[in-house]
């Protein structure tokens, strides 16, 4: 549910296009495995401030991805991932990042988004602001990133909704690579049960 300068809630088809997404990265080979929150508020960072400078992060970061792919040939595939913001109202703004980090690489991966943040935001110690987790099952993963859906469409879900609060600039991110227009070049359709 978008306002003039940012959103109050996901909106269905938002909402429906992540989980699809991660199906299709799933069924592609390509799991999500790596979650990474970044707690813009530990940081000091102005919740206005924080759509952009993730903004930032998730550019510097696809950069180095396609760098190591297509200039150093290394077989990483098509960055895969979303991000979603949140700010409930007595909690800090933050971001779930859900990605795909190529078979062998989890520590370097870790370690260029520390260091991409530590760039942009002058910190040298980040503490706990950053942290990253193993993503067993992204399917579930993804119920608890979209907890800030609106709540009939949670429930069409399955997700348990929950207030997120007000978030400036845009609150969903999906990378192209499992984006919609991707589906649809693949001929990727969802698998209705059975």
């Amino acid at each position: 549910m978008a306002t003039k300068s940012g959103t109050v809630a996901i909106g269905p088809k938002q909402g429906a296009g992540t989980f699809y997404a991660v199906r299709f990265a799933n069924e592609s080979g390509r799991p999500l495995n790596l979650h990474v929150t970044i707690d813009f508020s530990s940081l000091g960072i102005d919740p206005e401030n924080a759509a952009g400078l993730f903004r930032e992060i998730w550019q510097r970061f696809t950069r180095w991805y396609a760098y190591q792919r297509d200039q150093k040939g290394r077989e990483f595939g098509p960055f895969d991932g979303y991000a979603v913001h949140e700010h409930p109202e007595y909690g800090p703004r933050h971001v779930h990042w859900v990605m795909r980090a190529p078979e062998g690489t989890r520590a370097e991966v870790e370690r260029v988004i520390r260091s991409r943040v530590e760039k942009l935001t002058g910190f040298a110690c980040l503490g706990r602001s950053v942290h990253f987790q193993e993503v067993g099952a992204a399917g579930q993963l993804t119920k608890y990133t979209m907890k800030g859906m609106q709540p009939a469409a949670a429930r069409l879900y399955h997700v348990r909704p929950s207030n997120q609060g007000f978030v400036s600039g845009r609150r969903l991110t999906v990378s192209r690579s499992i984006g919609r227009a991707a589906r649809n070049r693949a001929g990727w359709t969802r698998k209705r049960p059975g």
